[in-house]
């Protein structure tokens, strides 16, 4: 594989071009492929009264819909199949393989038609990837270059950048790639890939671990030796991935005491923990970023600045773009982000709305390093594994948990067997978790925080994790905290 296949593009005028999957990227998909002349089947299994409002969406465009199965022969007549991230293998699909009929990712699709000259950032991982992406894409913005920023990020499918100002000579491209989506790509790669971590997730999908890790490491395995690979350094399964690769390797560490190596290229974080210590090359000097210049807390928040600022200064967004951006750029909904502020005799206490911590490494990752003390809400659908993670990293920093939903007694357990010294209690509903966290704020101390950061499924009380992050901000409000995130 060479970089001259970017911007090659494909001939798709007058080719069966089957999409499958029909969400937000298939859409996109069946779009663009039509823009180009091809004829468009869209296959899903759901049925079309599933399917209304997405069919809705292509009214006017000149597809043919397959819904409520597949059919093996309209596999077999394609000339391309393009599958969505969210569709796992089918039998359809291998059949249609082993007639030779290429099987590709939308981001596979899409990079064919990315300009050579464009540097595409691809960012991958299993926690904090849409934290990074975001702040990657603010920083690139402050550079003045046509940016785009998606992927599996938002509603912008990488397929949308194919017609975006930001794919030219010198336009910047930084996209969310989950491991999904690194399935079926045979020539995909970013001029920089950057992987955040790597922890239990999609073992449904993949199998075991080592297979994830593997899918994940993926973000670097096409790259030639000019291009930049990112990685965490201590995250054990990254540096396995990492091993061996074509490209320049650099790391981050968060860790207390890391250093970087003489000639290294990375990151690591200054002893009194107010600058991230850069270096590029490895013959350059130092590059020192104040720490205050972000928002966004936490030592994982760390680890995804570091990531951004590594990648955006490779391609060669400025020192004073990469602060401007930090400084200006505000967290992700739901992803541990200052919602309001109650002012109390003792102290002000703060309120985060972590609702996107789903899992157990995520919300472990949120509180370790917390700037402040901190009362956790918890709970929601148990995914398996253990909680010891989250009350490991809560060690120190934790005041009291409030528990709601159908893993309250599994969280309850096992903060008994960690040996919990702190009220462990629980709540009726988003709001009384909300007043009972404040209450164990108030108790002492000042300038707490109410962390939401549930380490569940929402299903049991809420539509997803937006819907409860929504209603923990009213139940915010509802205490008398003065809301942050309103107009």
């Amino acid at each position: 594989m060479t970089a001259a296949t970017q911007g090659a593009g494909m001939e798709l005028d007058g080719k069966t071009v089957v999409v499958v999957g029909l969400a937000q990227t298939g859409i996109a998909v069946a779009r663009f492929c039509a823009r180009r002349g091809a004829r468009v089947v869209v296959s899903d299994g759901k049925p079309a009264a599933q399917l209304a409002a997405q069919m809705q969406q292509l009214e006017g465009v000149p597809v043919r819909f397959e819904l409520g199965g597949m059919d093996l022969a309209t596999y077999l007549a394609a000339e391309l199949i393009v599958m969505s991230p969210g569709v796992p293998p089918l039998p359809e699909t291998r059949a249609a393989r082993a007639q030779g009929i290429p099987v590709i990712a939308e981001i596979e699709l899409a990079y064919r038609f990315l300009h050579p000259a464009a540097a595409l950032l691809a960012i991958t991982g299993t926690n904090g990837k849409s934290t990074t992406t975001a702040l990657t894409g603010a920083l690139c913005e402050r550079s003045g270059r046509p940016t785009f920023c998606g992927g599996n990020l938002g509603n912008m499918p990488l397929i949308d950048a194919v017609d975006h100002p930001a794919n030219v000579a010198g336009g910047l491209v930084v996209a969310e790639i989950a491991a999904f989506m690194l399935e079926n790509c045979t020539t995909f790669r970013g001029r920089t890939g950057v992987l955040t971590n790597i922890t239990e997730d999609h073992l449904d999908r993949f199998g075991t671990l080592e297979n994830y890790a593997h899918m994940k490491g993926r973000i670097w395995d096409l790259q030639l030796p000019t291009d930049l690979a990112i990685g965490n350094a201590a995250d054990p399964w990254v540096m396995r991935e990492m091993a061996g690769i074509p490209s320049r390797p650099s790391t981050f560490d968060s860790r207390p005491g890391a250093v970087l190596a003489p000639g290294a290229r990375g990151a690591v974080i200054s002893p009194d923990r107010k600058e991230l210590v850069l270096r590029l090359d490895p013959d350059a000097g130092v590059e020192r970023y104040p720490t205050d210049d972000l928002v966004i807390v936490g030592n994982h928040n760390l680890e995804n600045a570091m990531g951004a600022y590594l990648a955006a200064r490779d391609v060669g967004v400025s020192i004073d773009a990469v602060r401007a951006g930090a400084r200006a750029y505000r967290p992700l909904p739901h992803r541990m982000e200052l919602v309001g502020e109650l002012a109390a005799a003792q102290g002000n206490i703060y309120y985060y709305d972590d609702s996107k911590g789903t899992n157990v490494a995520s919300v472990a990752a949120s509180v370790r390093g917390f700037p402040r003390p901190l009362v956790l809400i918890a709970g929601g659908v148990d995914k398996g594994g253990s909680y010891a993670p989250m009350l490991e990293a809560l060690d120190g920093v934790c005041k009291g948990i409030v528990l709601i939903g159908k893993a309250a007694p599994l969280i309850r357990e096992a903060a008994a067997a960690h040996g919990a010294t702190y009220p462990v209690v629980d709540a009726t509903d988003m709001h009384d978790a909300v007043r009972r966290a404040t209450d164990l704020c108030s108790g002492g101390g000042g300038g707490d925080a109410v962390v939401l950061s549930p380490a569940c499924a929402s299903y049991d009380m809420f539509q997803n994790f937006g819907h409860r992050g929504r209603v923990f901000r009213e139940a915010v409000s509802a205490v008398g905290a003065t809301r942050l995130d309103l107009g």
